[in-house]
């Protein structure tokens, strides 16, 4: 290590070391490409908004920039032979790479603006560019016979050849040419490509510029790795703002899909309401309910199920929030039917702290039935079906809960307990109430919570 310092002297030593470290922050930045690159191919539709493959091959050919100077200048002062190889052909492919990342930018100008928009003009244009670098790439062939751009003496020292300054000059000139391509024409570049020409085109130059008069380290390659690490930081923002894209288009479809299996449903149920006739079925029950008055246990039934029709067929045609006593009506007509199946196995339990607010329609009973047929049923003993009605802040919270007493032994159709309209509830709690369904389950039972948004109170509704 000494003898090194003291063969290239303390900047270049400096230099070593800072290109050392960008070489590793490069191999990490490609890693992380390759691996983020996989996952968001999958997960994010404008993939090709990304560039993943062209940036990771600037990341490589930057990786491979800095490499080639590391061994040129590690080389420097020895005059052993293979230190004598190692430097000149590190500095060959050092003028080889940095030609390839100008022509990356500029076949990257050509293919995603001139080709993509059918620019001709600049399409040649950019072309007649690339051609300059071909001929440059002919002088730096030449150069280990000529000196064309540099020569190397017997310690390994390097010097600039006379048409170096050609090197730089027409490396600047393309620079500037791209960096006018993306003032002329940024209304038709992406949003990543016109920061990765911003920065690839700019830091550069200001590079070459400093290095052109002064070469006693070199600027180029920490500002290519600088370089590199700003488009890395553009190129993860804009991944995470198209995730979040992705992920926001997702919802709307969901939601719209939603609406619509909404407005099925709701289509469902007027043409079911079209087909059973719900007034010729109340005034049937009503002649029936007549004729069974010297059975006063018929009687009350036969009345509590005609109530039951009567407030699903207002309901089923219904996408109007109803007060929430009209619910309660239709859950208690409900329960006392079930209260002649269970007898003594159903206990029904209430605690209403408020009922003045609206509901969507069929929005809480057939979460009671739910307790009733998939809950309470399941006992051997049967249980408590208990309604709750809390205040809290702006919200209303409705809970049923179902608490079974002895063995349960559901059945395949009661442990389904989605099948009896849970979806059609969250959907219309969702679009009509500003609410939402959560089902929590325990040893004992399950838990149907509706939570309700800044409810709308039934007095505000004439």
């Amino acid at each position: 290590m000494k003898e090194l310092l003291s063969r290239i002297g303390l900047p270049l030593f400096i230099q070593v070391i800072l290109e050392s470290w960008n070489g590793i922050f490069l191999i990490m930045m490609i890693i992380c490409l390759i691996f983020s690159s996989k996952s968001t191919k999958k997960n994010i539709p404008k993939y090709n908004e990304l560039f993943a493959k062209e940036i990771m091959t600037f990341f490589a050919a930057a990786y491979f920039y800095n490499l080639y100077n590391i061994l040129s200048v590690v080389g420097t002062g020895d005059p052993s032979a293979t230190c004598f190889f190692i430097v000149r052909f590190s500095n060959f492919m050092y003028f080889a790479t940095g030609a390839f990342q100008t022509l990356l930018f500029l076949q990257l100008i050509k293919n995603h603006v001139a080709i993509k928009n059918n620019f001709i003009h600049l399409k040649k244009l950019v072309t007649v560019f690339q051609c300059f670098h071909f001929i440059l790439i002919g002088f730096l062939i030449a150069t280990p016979f000529t000196d064309a751009l540099y020569s190397i003496d017997d310690l390994g020292n390097y010097y600039r050849g006379k048409f170096y300054f050609l090197w730089n000059s027409v490396t600047i000139v393309s620079l500037t040419f791209i960096l006018s391509v993306l003032l002329i024409f940024r209304k038709h570049i992406a949003i990543l490509l016109r920061q990765i020409i911003i920065v690839a085109t700019a830091c550069p130059m200001l590079a070459f510029i400093v290095n052109f008069f002064y070469s006693g380290i070199s600027v180029k390659n920490i500002a290519v790795s600088f370089t590199a690490l700003i488009i890395f930081m553009c190129y993860e923002k804009r991944r995470s703002f198209l995730a979040a894209e992705t992920a926001h288009e997702l919802q709307l479809v969901k939601t719209e899909l939603a609406e619509k299996k909404l407005a099925l449903e709701h289509s469902k149920n007027e043409i079911l309401l079209a087909q059973i006739q719900p007034h010729f079925i109340n005034n049937s029950l009503v002649a029936l309910s007549a004729r069974c008055m010297k059975y006063p246990e018929i009687y009350e039934s036969m009345a509590h199920f005609n109530r039951y029709l009567r407030s699903h067929f207002e309901a089923l045609g219904n996408l109007e929030m109803i007060p929430f006593e009209h619910e309660m009506e239709n859950i208690e007509a409900y329960l006392a039917l079930e209260a002649d199946n269970y007898g003594s196995r159903l206990n029904v339990e209430y605690d209403i702290e408020a009922d003045d607010f609206l509901v969507p329609a069929l929005s809480v009973q057939p979460l009671v039935e739910n307790a009733v047929r998939h809950g309470i049923a399941t006992y051997e003993k049967g249980g408590t079906v208990t309604i709750s009605v809390h205040k809290n802040d702006n919200q209303i919270i409705i809970e049923i809960i179902d608490c079974g007493i002895g063995h349960n032994t559901p059945t395949v159709h009661q442990s389904r307990r989605k099948s009896i309209g849970t979806e059609n509830v969250r959907a219309r709690l969702r679009f009509l109430a500003d609410g939402k369904l959560e089902l929590i389950k325990n040893e004992s039972g399950t838990t149907a919570r509706i939570i309700i948004n800044n409810p709308t109170q039934s007095n505000q509704v004439s």
